[in-house]
């Protein structure tokens, strides 16, 4: 049997070491998802501003198709929640009992980018956590909704207007907040779907958009 013949002090100091080597493994840890986080976001930055032009001057080449609208959006919550893994933010998905089997003709790369547009637009801007809701339904003319909206700290009213006007532009002092809402607004042109943006009674930003 081995036994410790270190003095006290030389334990403490020991200890001491070891925790300031995985004090430091945190730190270079915390600094790597840091950096890995900011080129997640310089990557979605590029991507949607040649997504923007290429919206704008009709220069890709995108084309639709039927798919179940409800597969579809199950399929990005999952892949937003895998993103995530922070407890501070809770996803819900509501589906009316009878869009469940809705087949819808739509562009799925365009209309993906779009509704992960508005969850990080919901997660970024709201870094102390808060719900984000996706709810799709129809009102009584069968009209098909599909409302994305989070209970965060919403927007200014100036920005609020400026998002719901015709001639919307994005501008690089508003940040990726801006630019990512440019794109679900041409997105949901393109599709001739109507869209409209308003702040919740509960505080957050809520996008509806008539799909059908």
């Amino acid at each position: 049997m081995s036994h410790d013949v270190r003095t006290p002090l030389a334990i403490v100091l020991g200890n001491a070491e070891m925790i300031a080597d995985s004090t430091g493994e945190v730190e270079v840890r915390q600094r790597a998802k840091a950096i890995e986080v900011q080129g997640i976001r310089l990557r979605r930055l590029v991507e949607n501003l040649n997504l923007s032009s290429k919206l704008e001057y009709g220069a890709g080449k995108f084309e639709k198709k039927k798919a179940r609208i409800s597969r579809f959006l199950r399929r990005i919550l999952t892949e937003i929640m895998n993103q995530t893994e922070d407890d501070r933010y809770q996803f819900t998905l509501d589906i009316e009992d009878g869009l469940q089997d809705l087949e819808l003709c739509f562009n799925e790369d365009l209309v993906e980018r779009a509704v992960m547009n508005l969850l990080h637009n919901a997660i970024r801007h709201n870094p102390g956590g808060c719900r984000i809701e996706m709810r799709l339904y129809q009102d009584r003319k069968n009209h098909v909704f599909l409302e994305l909206g989070d209970h965060g700290k919403g927007v200014s009213k100036e920005f609020l207007r400026r998002l719901n006007s015709r001639n919307y532009e994005w501008e690089p002092s508003t940040g990726q907040h801006g630019l990512g809402l440019k794109i679900v607004k041409q997105v949901a042109g393109w599709h001739r779907w109507k869209l409209s943006f308003t702040n919740g009674e509960q505080g957050g930003l809520a996008c509806t958009i008539l799909m059908r």
